[in-house]
């Protein structure tokens, strides 16, 4: 039988890999534009539309819940490979959009079933796991950007950036194929029959997932656009990726700080303190100010975010650990929803009125997550205090 401790291992290898390809796509995303004479809307577009391919991340959920999560995790990097050599070879922008929406249905897919395998592989201490297990995508964050950057100054190409990872993301999903066979069950059991999910349990589930929404639309957008951004006002490109392989660098040490206490005090009081601080860091670098100082202030953000997404996931999982997947996905597909309105938004507001005031759309999608994550604790301790107070609810 296969041992937690080898299976959690290969899933946080996996993780790395699949963050450092869809990272990457911030220090591409200048020459990449350039190359099909795409203006700031029409990228924002794109983006925002072939980012819905994470709408199938709760239907990918559903079926994970059926099956092995770990083969629907193969087959979603497989999957992600596919995306990433179309991207590579892409003539127009029409191939563009369509390796895009490939490489987000398989992100769908692969979040909801590797992030509820590893909640139940460790479901005594959940919020530890899935943020320890969330610094995979972290570490692959920083190196993705940072390495895209200094393959398009060493090759001259956006496209190499797309084709180097290739035999990478073969070679983990062929690993984790043969590790399925060797008797997965064992450690991360099915029920005896097959769960339903309700449309009472995804409603339930609905509000925490809506903080995914903005979370997702603050993170990814300011993770696609925070090179562009950079450039436009005057930072050099290998900066600029610089820059965004340290905001993700800085939020993988966060969740290692992080990760211990979230079990401790509960699901709610730490997002709250991680997304007012994350608000601070991001409000005080939108300021008119020295270039540097803003990257530090707009990486340093990432350290703040760190436990939002992994803490969601491991909160929304509790709530009915045999849907784990499909609630895993219903995150997911709420983050996709927040990506795809950050990506247009900010398209438009540069455009309209160039990348200096695009950066207030991510401090617009924080001070939403935080309201939100204000109300669901709150609902959640009125509710707590009708059950002692022996009142029917």
């Amino acid at each position: 039988m296969v041992s937690r401790r080898i299976l959690w291992i290969t899933a946080f290898g996996c993780f790395i890999i699949y963050a450092s390809v869809v990272t990457s796509i911030g220090p591409a995303l200048p020459q990449l534009s350039k190359d099909f004479a795409l203006t700031p809307d029409l990228i924002g577009i794109i983006l925002g539309i072939n980012s819905l391919g994470g709408l199938m991340a709760i239907f990918g959920g559903w079926i994970s819940d059926r099956m092995s999560r770990l083969l629907i995790g193969a087959i979603s990097l497989m999957m992600l490979a596919a995306g990433s050599l179309l991207l590579g070879i892409s003539p127009n922008p029409l191939i563009v959009g369509a390796s895009l929406l490939l490489m987000s249905t398989a992100a769908g897919f692969l979040e909801s079933s590797l992030n509820a395998f590893v909640s139940n592989l460790y479901s005594e201490k959940r919020g530890l796991s899935v943020n320890l297990f969330h610094t995979g995508w972290n570490v692959g964050s920083a190196i993705g950007p940072s390495l895209a950057a200094f393959l398009i100054v060493a090759t001259g190409s956006w496209r190499n950036v797309y084709l180097f990872p290739l035999p990478a993301l073969f070679s983990i999903s062929v690993l984790m194929i043969v590790l399925n066979k060797n008797e997965v069950r064992n450690v991360d059991p099915k029920p005896d029959e097959s769960p339903s999910v309700s449309l009472g349990s995804l409603i339930k589930s609905l509000p925490i997932a809506l903080i995914g929404f903005f979370y997702v639309g603050a993170e990814m957008g300011l993770s696609t656009w925070l090179a562009y951004i950079l450039e436009d006002l005057g930072a050099a490109i290998f900066e600029a990726g610089l820059a965004t392989g340290l905001f993700w660098g800085l939020m993988g040490l966060g969740r290692l700080i992080w990760a211990p206490i979230v079990d401790r005090a509960g699901y709610g009081k730490p997002l709250i303190v991680a997304s007012g601080l994350a608000l601070i860091c991001m409000a005080s670098a939108s300021l008119p100010m020295p270039l540097d100082l803003k990257m530090v202030l707009w990486a340093s953000s990432g350290f703040f975010l760190a436990p939002m997404f992994p803490t969601l996931i491991a909160w929304v999982v509790s709530l009915n650990p045999k849907l784990g997947g499909s609630l895993s996905g219903l995150i997911f597909t709420m983050g996709t929803l927040g990506f795809f309105f950050s990506n247009i938004l900010v398209g438009f507001v540069t455009t309209i009125f160039g990348a200096e005031m695009s950066q207030y759309v991510f401090v617009f999608f924080t001070v939403a997550m935080l309201v939100n994550i204000l109300a669901v604790h709150l609902f959640k301790r009125q509710k707590d205090i009708k059950k002692i107070s022996g009142i029917r609810y």
